[in-house]
This record gives C-alpha cells, structure tokens and sequence, in this order.
C-alpha cells in the first residue's frame, strides 16, 4: 500500500505510548493488581489509547459467576480509561492529518463510501498495533511489570468480529485465558 504514511514512525510511537501507559497505570494502581490492558482504536482510525482493569474491580462489578466473563473481557466496562493521554493524543494527531490530507482517498465523495485504500489503511494500523503489542509481550516487558499474570488485547469497539478478536486474543495471550475467552465471547461481544 502506497500512502505516504509512516507506519514504522507509527509503530514505534504506539510502542514507546503503550509502555509509558502501561508504567503509569502500574504505578498509581500499585495497591491493586492489574489483571488485564487493552490497546483500542476507533473503528474510523482516528484515535488510539488503552483501557485496564484490576481485579478488585472486577470483583466489585461480578454480582454471580454467571457475569464473570462479561466483566473479565469486555473492555467497555473496565476501570481505568487514561494512561500516557499526550502520547496517544499526538499518535492520533498523526492519524486525523493523515486522513484529512487524504480525504479523496479514504471515501467516495459522492457516496460518503470508505474506499479500498481507507481499508487498506486500517487493517494495516489494526495489524501494526497488534504487532507493537506482541513485540512489548516478547521482550517480557509487561510480565517484568505485574505482580500475576496479566492479560493483553486489542480492541476496536464495534467492529472486530468474533473470529478475528478470537485471533487476536490468542497472538498475546496463551493457556486457559485463550480458552476462556473463546468459551464466553458470545457474552462479552
């Protein structure tokens, strides 16, 4: 894909925002233990940040073993939304620019239809920021960092399918989480 869009600028940047992140959530959540963090993006490529949980929240919020799950993987209803906020405010930044200079190129003009280049686009961001994760997770910086295990995603709200979270989910994590969460993704989907 030719775009003129720096990805491995990109990358390097969600990396370097992704660990100052997830040092400030370790850091005010000291008391705590953070069991999962989360990556997101916008469906529309516009912002990036992440999203954690502990496990005193998670205990607050599970009223039966029945809302478990739903509380342990769904992203959307965890605790902590803003970490490392003028990093991902600038990666953002650079993704807005870069869709205003190309806006011919991201939608039809007349139908206000997403183009094959804005998806191009995304999936390539999408694949960028999973990988930027799988790279932190390889260098054991997030295990070096926790008190327990911690579990790592990749979230966009309302637009990755099942399959393709499921995927995800089982790039960066492994054992019974992955099983865990593929047994209960109907519930937190």
């Amino acid at each position: 894909m030719k775009s003129g869009f720096n990805f491995q600028k990109f990358k390097e940047k969600v990396i370097l925002a992704t660990k100052k992140a997830f040092l400030e959530i370790m850091d005010e959540y000291k008391d705590s233990i953070v069991y999962a963090f989360s990556l997101t993006c916008d469906s529309a490529v516009r912002s990036i940040g992440v999203v954690a949980n502990t496990k005193e929240a998670l205990e607050e919020k599970t009223e039966d073993e029945e809302d478990r799950y739903y509380y342990k993987f769904c992203e959307q209803e965890w605790e902590i939304w803003n970490a490392a906020d003028n990093e991902f405010q600038e990666i953002g930044n650079s993704l807005v620019e870069f869709q205003e200079n190309n806006k011919d190129k991201i939608s039809d003009s007349e139908t206000c239809i997403y183009t094959e280049f804005f998806d191009e686009f995304t999936e390539k961001i999408f694949d960028i920021c999973v990988q930027a994760l799988i790279e932190i997770k390889d260098e054991n910086f997030f295990e070096d960092k926790c008190k327990e295990s911690i579990i790592i995603n990749f979230m966009v709200p309302e637009y990755l399918d099942e399959d393709y979270s499921i995927e995800i989910f089982s790039k960066l994590n492994n054992g019974i989480v992955v099983e865990e969460y593929k047994q209960h993704i109907e519930e937190f989907m």
